[in-house]
């Protein structure tokens, strides 16, 4: 370990004054004396400056700004310095080279095609680089910022130091073990560790010194909070773990491009009047993979399916149905086919706590992840479209795509990297696109079709279903709450369609 000047005892006075070369020959007898080498205290300025300099790049790594410039000594200062000076000069330079070495998890790596154009929470809070206007809920606003702030104190370098070593350890694992586990254990590593951190934070007196200081009014929050670390840590690996399979991101993008032909009358979409409506919504899907959480990669969704819905709505007077949403939401992913769309449902079924999956934003990326299969099993039986027309579109995309072979087959599921697949997960059911059309086209082959907003589609199995009282935690408040919520809405919806 670096011996550090500060760490080091000074010598007694008689021992400096037994160097002098003005003392007796007496004292000079003593003084060639083996004796222990001649250590300083590092001055208090040099310390402070120090500090500072660690504190910085700390702040600077929280926000995702690259580090700090090292600080070094002019020659002018090298060449009159004393060699106390200099030891300590160079005791600093180590230290700050150790720094170096312990710069951890980078906000972005050149290597990714996404990350000049990606866009971190930071950015939208200070709407830099032209971000796209997309809704973010002013307690999670707070709730993060309110994180920024813990991460950014003096007294937190121990806490960012813990949160750093794990990002490297995580980094160094994917790197090595990647292609060899299952993606669903490096999101479960990430969940175990924010729990570990909410107990870190729970029991910080740093943190409740400003939840007394009321700093921390949202972030105290035990929801907010996860909310708030699961995004930070996901932004800070985002570089690493995304995109999870560029050959699989190729394929889809190729595949949904051959299908650019398709128009409405296609996917039998009547609200074709508000053209530029329809493309604003196509451009805020487009830039889905940008956002570098899950979290915000959800919103994205959320938002894009809310205006489409209100749409939908201005089009027919009444909030639409699945055979009515489906195929808006279908087009709307054929016409924006956003880059890395594969990597993008793979990245928020493995790093999004499960419970999550269980809310609206959920319930809306099951229909991405429904509209998506469509897109790749697509033949003519599934339109309105002959089957010579639907040939001769795809042969008409054959000098654009440049590999016509791969993009007329549908894509294999078998080519599909593995997914997020275990029993604590909710599990996604994708609606049948097909069935749902095939309902639109056979009158009363089903009563009603319940509006979009009502139907949960995903509910994963009981969490607590054999837990009693004595076993519950604080911290499974949240996911408890989910659960009840989204029974709810199941038995409300049940009690809905019996009704029709």
């Amino acid at each position: 370990m670096l011996s550090l000047p500060w760490h080091r005892r000074a010598l007694p006075e008689d021992n400096r004054a037994a160097s002098s070369p003005h003392s007796s020959s007496a004292t000079s007898s003593t003084a060639f004396e083996p004796t222990s080498p001649a250590h300083v205290l590092l001055s208090t300025e040099r310390r402070d400056e120090l500090l500072h300099v660690a504190r910085t790049k700390r702040i600077s790594w929280v926000e995702g700004m690259g580090i700090g410039r090292k600080r070094r000594p002019s020659a002018g200062h090298a060449r009159h310095a004393t060699s106390t000076v200099l030891e300590c000069t160079k005791c600093a330079d180590e230290l700050m080279h150790f720094m170096d070495a312990l710069e951890l998890a980078p906000s972005s790596s050149p290597e990714t095609p996404t990350s000049l154009g990606t866009i971190s929470i930071l950015d939208e809070v200070v709407q830099q680089h032209g971000t796209p206007s997309l809704p973010m809920d002013p307690a999670f606003r707070r709730s993060y910022n309110q994180l920024l702030d813990v991460l950014r104190h003096a007294d937190a370098a121990d806490l960012v130091h813990t949160i750093q070593t794990f990002l490297k350890s995580l980094q160094e694992k994917f790197a090595t073990d990647g292609g060899k586990r299952p993606a669903s254990h490096f999101g479960e590593r990430v969940q175990h560790f924010v729990t570990h951190l909410l107990h870190l934070l729970q029991t910080s007196s740093l943190v409740q010194r400003m939840e007394r200081q009321k700093l921390l009014e949202d972030f105290k929050d035990p929801e907010w909070r996860r909310e708030a670390l699961e995004a930070f840590l996901m932004e800070k690996l985002h570089a690493t773990v995304f995109p999870s399979s560029r050959s699989l991101d190729a394929a889809l993008h190729d595949r949904i491009a051959s299908l650019r032909f398709l128009e409405f009358a296609h996917l039998d979409i009547t609200a074709t009047s508000d053209l530029e409506r329809w493309t604003a919504i196509q451009d805020d899907l487009a830039a889905l993979p940008r956002y570098l959480s899950p979290r915000r990669m959800m919103t994205c969704i959320l938002h894009v399916c809310q205006e489409l819905t209100h749409l939908l709505r201005a089009h027919h007077g009444r909030y639409p149905g699945a055979d009515e949403f489906l195929p808006a939401l279908i087009y709307t992913i054929l016409k924006a086919n956003p880059v890395h769309l594969h990597s993008v449902v793979q990245y928020i079924q493995t790093y999004r706590h499960p419970s999550k999956l269980l809310s609206e934003p959920g319930y809306f990326f099951t229909h991405v992840v429904s509209s998506v299969s469509f897109l790749e099993q697509l033949d003519d039986s599934g339109l309105s479209i002959a089957p010579e027309d639907f040939h001769a579109g795809l042969a008409a995309t054959k000098d654009a795509i440049g590999d016509v072979g791969a993009v007329i087959a549908p894509l294999s599921p078998t080519k599909e990297a593995p997914r997020h697949d275990h029993s604590e997960d909710a599990q996604l059911t994708p609606i049948n696109v097909l069935d749902v059309r095939a309902r639109r086209r056979v009158p009363g082959l089903v009563p009603a079709v319940v509006p979009v907003l009502m139907t949960p589609t995903i509910m994963s199995s009981p969490s607590f279903l054999d837990k009693t009282a004595a076993d519950l935690r604080l911290t499974d408040i949240p996911l408890l709450l989910d659960e009840y919520k989204a029974l709810h809405r199941r038995v409300h919806c049940a009690r809905d369609v019996g009704a029709n």
